[in-house]
């Protein structure tokens, strides 16, 4: 089935004008556009199948070192798949299929972009797209069976004015250009073997490794025997340098001869060894006349007054460690006022259904009075979650607050920063709402 599904220059040309793309800040303001349709002409490659277009697109996301270029093939990839979804007019099943991608994961892509593009048919299209195996009556949905049963027509363009991957600066990164080198070549091939790719790698990092590691004995062995050297000539200069002396011992005389002590027993036996003034001598006085006395020392040890209790810490092993009364009250939130005068608050929130939360939050918003800050509109989405750049009533902030906690995992983090003021009664939130 994959020969029959097939792309043509004209095709890719139609899906980039569909895209949108705003080449200018893509191309760092047309600075790097020969390595963007570079870029171009090789990955979309004129014939080229579905199937071979989803082992790029895997190659590509798997082999982007830095994540802003990651996020946007990935981004890349699912503008791809409802492109095919809608001019090819293919089912939900087929299109699993040639891309070897779950439907799941296909159902939940069509279904957001068709979203964005319909939002008053949202209930809808979370019911249709509602694949959860392989007998839901709803696996062979396609495009033609949408539209006939919303009422609606394909007049509409692959991305939205508020996307941001549409303007991303990718070829700026210096990993672009490495990728872009290496694509070249493994692209050279009639049809791209993903297992015949990730082979050469591990090889040659096995290789890469190998030589490290020899190049690293190597090195030790010559640090080795290089301080041997030097210990060697050393010990030779020092002993070069420095002389010994060794005594001359000459032969003893033949005609000396040792002589028996003269001096008897019995005088040795009279004699007497005057020692009586060194007993009469008075060890009392010094050799200036001064009575010695023995005089009582008493060490006084310095004492140490304590002012207050209160300005020793309760835990020496722990003083520097302690938790301010804000983190010790708010357990799931942090406080950094190094910098800066206008307080700002940012909620790191994690959710397995990110939909869920989204519709929680908008309805919130609504609640609470909620406004955006600048154009960019509440719950904006991005890959991997949800974006929101809020301000917030101050008379609501606490409660705005609490509400949100309990929508899903968060963490709410408390800073001051240098950028504009907050407008009078309000204050800035930022919510980011991430897929796990």
């Amino acid at each position: 089935m994959s020969d029959k599904i097939t792309f043509t220059e004209r095709d890719f040309l139609y899906f980039r004008q569909w895209l949108c793309l705003d080449i200018k800040s893509v191309t760092w303001q047309g600075k790097y556009s020969s390595d963007f349709e570079k870029f171009w002409s090789i990955f979309f490659k004129d014939s080229s199948s579905l199937t071979e277009m989803s082992k790029r697109f895997t190659y590509a996301i798997e082999r982007s070192k830095v994540g802003p270029i990651s996020s946007w093939f990935t981004w890349l990839r699912d503008k791809f798949i409802c492109y095919v979804f809608i001019e090819k007019r293919i089912s939900l099943s087929l299109l699993s299929e040639e891309l070897d991608i779950p439907f799941q994961v296909i159902a939940r892509i069509l279904r957001n972009f068709l979203a964005e593009v319909f939002p008053h048919h949202d209930e809808y299209l979370n019911e249709v797209f509602l694949v959860t195996n392989k007998v839901s009556k709803n696996i062979d949905i396609n495009i033609e069976r949408i539209v006939k049963e919303i009422g609606e027509e394909l007049n509409f363009s692959g991305s939205h004015d508020e996307e941001v991957m549409t303007s991303m600066e990718v070829t700026l990164y210096e990993d672009w250009a490495i990728f872009l080198k290496k694509m070249e070549k493994d692209f050279g091939v009639k049809s791209l073997n993903l297992s015949q790719v990730n082979t050469s790698e591990q090889i040659r990092s096995y290789l890469q490794t190998f030589s490290n590691v020899l190049a690293i004995v190597g090195v030790t062995i010559f640090l080795v025997w290089l301080v041997e050297f030097a210990n060697r000539n050393y010990e030779k200069y020092l002993s070069d340098k420095i002389s010994i002396y060794e005594p001359q011992f000459r032969w003893e005389d033949k005609g000396l001869k040792f002589t028996e002590d003269q001096l008897g027993a019995n005088e040795l036996a009279n004699f007497e060894l005057d020692v009586g003034d060194i007993e009469n001598v008075d060890d009392s006085e010094s050799l200036l006349g001064e009575a010695l006395e023995d005089q009582e020392r008493v060490g006084v040890e310095t004492d140490v007054v304590l002012t207050s209790l209160e300005s020793l810490p309760k835990d020496f092993d722990v003083a520097d460690t302690e938790q301010s009364l804000y983190e010790e009250e708010r357990t799931s939130g942090y406080r950094d006022s190094r910098y800066g005068n206008t307080k700002v608050y940012r909620v790191m929130m994690r959710s397995s259904d990110t939909e869920r939360a989204n519709t929680v939050l908008k309805d919130l918003l609504k609640r609470y009075d909620v406004s955006q800050v600048d154009n960019v509109a509440p719950g904006l989405s991005v890959p991997g979650g949800y974006y929101y750049n809020l301000y917030v009533p101050r008379t609501y902030l606490k409660e705005f607050m609490a509400q949100v906690g309990e929508v899903d995992t968060a963490i709410i983090y408390e800073s001051r920063t240098r950028t504009r003021r907050n407008p009078p009664g309000k204050n800035k939130v930022f919510i980011w709402v991430k897929s796990i």
